[in-house]
């Protein structure tokens, strides 16, 4: 990559460059922008982590529309909002936005806290998370270290240690902290957002065309495609599973999985380790009588810090078996349940393919 030199730009402090490149192409009509409230800039921020602004849009249409205000949030089920959420992935997120839209409500009447140390307080809201809420729908000077910023910071400052370890975050924040301007700090942070999304992508970044390409350090030592510095990989341990689609008719066993872990409150099919005795499970377990049983096809998932195999397993029980009553942990899913529920993305992949539609 060519390095370039900007005369006019040459002597503007960081955040000025930043600033003036944000006003000619800065991202400006976001859904989230267009009406920054504490609420909407909480939520998208929330769902923007982990994934991109191009996914989220949608969502968070739907989400908005479905509950436009922390008050409604915080009124409704879990369920309907894990299954607003469903697809999006990374559900711990999903069930803080509902822990905190509650203790907004009753802690602070529904208004969001003005300070940083009350919202990091708050379920799902960190450092970062809480200083965008603030300067964004605020107008207050806080600093901001997302995954763009972090990319940006690593490549101009030439930082080479990986980013996620304790004593380069700290590092990352205090020049981050140096680069926020006192003025106009929301349009400063969203255009370092923007920057990292659009220019300074984590591949083929369009370094000819970024305003802070004159003094990048990655740049001038040729470590832009390096930086920033990948976390030290290890060999992902895989775990397998066997889910039971249980039919009764034309109904389907569902379980409501742990709060906490993988699909944390999510409704999924029942997991077992093993087939031996499988008529004995069922019957023991839930009280219902095995008919037939057959196998489709096995896939994997794959999470940040293990691989699932997962063989789905098809087992008919006897309509006349009696209903489970534990309605808080299972349920029998059908057509009613379709725009109620909360479900995994794998489980509906398993609903598609399966002949356990």
């Amino acid at each position: 990559m060519k390095k370039t030199t900007s005369p006019d730009s040459r002597s503007l402090p960081f955040s000025q460059r930043i600033l003036k490149w944000f006003d000619q192409h800065g991202r400006k009509d976001l859904p989230w922008q267009l009406n920054p409230t504490p609420y909407r800039v909480w939520v998208s921020e929330i769902m923007l982590q982990q994934t991109q602004v191009k996914t989220v849009i949608p969502y968070y249409m739907k989400f908005i529309a479905r509950f436009p205000d922390v008050d409604n949030l915080a009124n409704t089920s879990i369920d309907e909002v894990l299954h607003h959420w469903s697809g999006l992935g990374y559900y711990a997120r999903a069930r803080n936005l509902y822990k905190t839209a509650g203790v907004i409500t009753q802690q602070f009447n529904g208004k969001f806290p003005e300070t940083l140390d009350e919202l990091v307080e708050l379920p799902g809201i960190g450092r970062s998370t809480a200083a965008a809420i603030l300067s964004l729908a605020y107008g207050q000077q806080q600093t901001i270290l997302d995954g763009n910023v972090k990319r940006v910071l690593a490549r101009h400052e030439a930082i080479v240690e990986w980013t996620g370890k304790t004593s380069t975050l700290k590092k990352l924040w205090k020049i981050a902290e140096d680069y926020t301007p006192a003025n106009r700090t929301a349009s400063y942070n969203q255009a370092m957002m923007d920057l990292g999304a659009t220019l300074c992508t984590r591949t083929k970044p369009t370094c000819e065309s970024c305003p802070v390409t004159e003094d990048c350090l990655a740049l001038e030592n040729q470590l832009v495609d390096s930086l920033p510095a990948s976390k030290p990989k290890k060999k992902l341990p895989e775990r397998n599973t066997i889910m039971l689609i249980i039919k009764k008719d034309t109904d389907l066993l569902l379980e409501r999985r742990p709060s906490s872990g993988i699909w944390g409150g999510l409704w999924s099919f029942p997991e077992i380790d093993s087939l031996d005795e499988l008529d004995q499970h069922c019957r023991q377990h839930w009280g219902l009588d095995v008919q037939s049983q057959d196998t489709v096809e096995t896939w994997s998932h794959t999470f940040s810090h293990y691989r699932l195999n997962v063989k789905p397993y098809i087992v008919e029980v006897l309509s006349g078996s009696p209903l489970v009553m534990d309605t808080d942990r299972y349920i029998w899913y059908n057509s009613n349940h379709i725009n109620k529920l909360g479900l995994a993305a794998p489980v509906k992949r398993i609903l598609k393919s399966s002949s356990a539609k």
